[in-house]
């Protein structure tokens, strides 16, 4: 795991400013190639081939060179291949697989690649830069194209030390940050810097910037019998796994206590004997996932290490926003960095469960809409009682957002509804133009089973564009790689190719892979209740987070929106009982409002986020 940076024009200057600012990513050695037209940095995690791996890493008659973040797990059968084939490699890194790969393949070379990744060719024989990022979305990749000058990174800070870039807010990001909480699109919320997508690469020529998708989701439903489904998940989830062992340095598992993490542990046993696993929970919890953690821990006699999120360590708020580079309002982000400080201890590398949900069908939203389909005819006659129905309800309440669901025009819009922060009447009080999140952008393009198609809205949204920027970015913060197994595109694949009943059946979600792990897991956490990590945020905010909101929006001199109504729903969430369910969606609107502000003063006012603390 590293950190990339470059751009096509000499300064050295600028390349030291972009790796410094990301020297958290990559702080065990660093490394640059420069010439009158291009500029390469590189910040290197030592994961892999310790002595020899130091980045840029050259072709033979180094016309082409690479620098890499992240792993290609068949860089072995690969290396294999290619040296076959001629290919002669200097070093044991899977690094130099990507320049001879690119030497045999040209640019269709991502498709030979099994792994998480953001790096960039430049072939000097052509004059040609090559840009790449894996096809899920694991590891981030930026970049700011003007004129004909190129700047790319793996953070948006390391961008910014460009200077000539302004700090100014995207409007149609900022709308879509209240939309969805994070912001789910080739935008940030910075005008002119753009994300390289998931599954897309880019190419620049001759002052000619093309990008194109070279991977996305298909249907590919099959018709096998439970027992195939069974021996398929269980072979491809345990070649997932122990792909993402070989490190030569120290790995563990962030354990939460689930049946994801714990599948993953479960399978770590059958290769490693001693496993280092981390779980968090927080101070005062009722209802911690601390007892399952640490009973897989006693199962497979794990090196288990617990930590506690206290609410002093909201103090590193303005610290996860400035490593964030965009706010994200998630509040599973918080604990994710501060496991990562405490973990760094002890590894360097983290396996963890992302993604096991969204393969296989995990989420409750995702059976509430499988069970509403059901009553839709229904629906659809009492449609005017229920919006007459709406116009009696607070618009922040619970009960208008179930409300909106049902009454929504299409499945998709209802599924979007339920997940949505903001809704479109709080916009008009927020005085923001009317949500425009254009939703059809995120469901698939080609014809899809229903539940197929919120599987692959959950990987085009809050997937690559929330969870994997949490874990890349909170792990990063401290120098860990986090590895997850179930992203590995094989599994993907292989989750698509599902039919329904053997993803939801009965109403509970992760059909198959709860069968595949009954001969490796208790029952009892196999099929408890989905849980997540229940941040106490109504907690925060009826304590420390009231006054530093408040104190948040008395300071604000931008007009992006109208503070009022943020402080009208402060006021009303100070009324309501401990009801965490019932107050979920408000606390996250507020904690959205909290970080955006945050981030406004760290990134556009440029703060500094060490004096921030709440």
């Amino acid at each position: 795991m590293c950190g990339i940076v470059g751009f096509n024009w000499n300064d050295q200057n600028l390349l030291a400013r972009m790796m410094d600012s990301i020297h958290h990513r990559g702080p065990d050695e660093s490394g640059t190639f420069t010439d009158d037209a291009i500029s390469l940095g590189h910040q290197r995690l030592k994961i892999i081939d310790l002595e020899s791996g130091r980045q840029p890493i050259y072709n033979e008659d180094e016309s082409v060179v690479v620098i890499f973040n992240g792993e290609i797990y068949n860089h072995r059968v690969l290396r294999a291949d290619l040296e076959k084939r001629g290919h002669r490699f200097y070093t044991n890194t899977d690094t130099e697989v990507i320049v001879h790969a690119y030497e045999e393949y040209g640019i269709e070379c991502v498709h030979q690649f099994n792994g998480m990744f953001a790096f960039a060719v430049y072939d000097s024989n052509k004059k040609m830069f090559f840009l790449a990022r894996d096809r899920v979305g694991v590891k981030p990749l930026y970049y700011h194209f003007d004129q004909g000058r190129l700047i790319f990174a793996s953070e948006i800070k390391a961008i910014l030390q460009d200077h000539t870039i302004s700090r100014e807010v995207e409007p149609r990001a900022f709308k879509d940050y209240f939309a969805f909480r994070y912001v789910p699109s080739e935008l940030t919320l910075f005008k002119g810097i753009k994300k390289i997508q998931p599954g897309y690469l880019l190419t620049l020529k001759d002052e000619m910037l093309e990008i194109k998708q070279y991977w996305d989701i298909f249907e590919n439903t099959t018709d096998f019998s439970e027992d195939y489904y069974i021996e398929s998940l269980y072979s491809k989830l345990f070649d997932a796994v122990q792909s993402r062992l070989i490190s030569d340095v120290p790995l563990g598992v962030y354990l939460s206590g689930g049946l994801d993490s714990a599948s993953i542990v479960a399978m770590m046993s059958k290769k490693i004997n001693e496993i280092k696993t981390f779980s968090v929970g927080f101070e005062g919890s009722t209802d911690s996932e601390l007892p399952y953690a640490k009973m897989i821990s006693e199962q497979f006699n794990t090196d288990h290490h617990e930590f506690i999120v206290e609410e002093r360590h909201l103090s590193l708020l303005p610290k996860m926003v400035w490593h964030l580079d965009e706010p994200i309002g998630d509040p599973a982000i918080l604990p994710t960095l501060f496991i990562s400080e405490k973990a760094k201890k002890y590894v360097t590398v983290v396996l963890a469960g992302e993604g096991g949900d969204e393969v296989f069908a995990g989420y409750d939203n995702q059976r509430i809409m499988d069970q509403m389909r059901k009553f839709d005819p229904r629906i659809k006659i009492l449609k005017r009682i229920i919006n007459q129905a709406k116009k009696l309800l607070p618009i922040e309440s619970n009960w208008y957002r179930l409300l909106n669901v049902v009454s929504a025009y299409s499945p998709e819009q209802q599924y979007f509804e339920l997940n949505s922060l903001f809704n479109n009447e709080e916009f008009i009080k927020l005085g923001i133009n009317s949500r425009d999140p254009k939703i059809s952008a995120y469901f698939p393009r080609m014809q899809m089973e229903l539940l197929n198609s919120f599987q692959y809205y959950g990987f085009k949204t809050w997937l690559s564009h929330d969870f994997c920027m949490k874990a890349d970015k909170m792990t990063m913060a401290y120098g860990i790689e986090e590895r997850a197994p179930f992203l590995d595109y094989q599994l993907v694949n292989f989750g698509f190719s599902l039919p329904k009943q053997f993803k939801i059946n009965q109403g509970h979600g992760k059909f198959i892979l709860k069968k595949t792990m009954e001969s490796e897991l208790p029952k009892s956490i196999i099929y408890r209740k989905k849980h997540g990590y229940n941040a106490p945020m109504d907690v925060w905010f009826k304590g420390i987070l009231k006054d530093s909101l408040e104190s948040l929006l008395d300071e604000k001199q931008h007009k992006l929106y109208d503070s009022k109504y943020v402080s009208q729903l402060l006021y009303k969430f100070q009324h309501t009982g401990n009801n965490y369910s019932m107050n979920f969606f408000n606390a996250q609107k507020l904690l959205s409002v909290y970080l955006f502000e945050i981030w406004y003063k760290i990134f556009i006012e440029d703060r500094d986020y060490k004096k921030m603390a709440p």
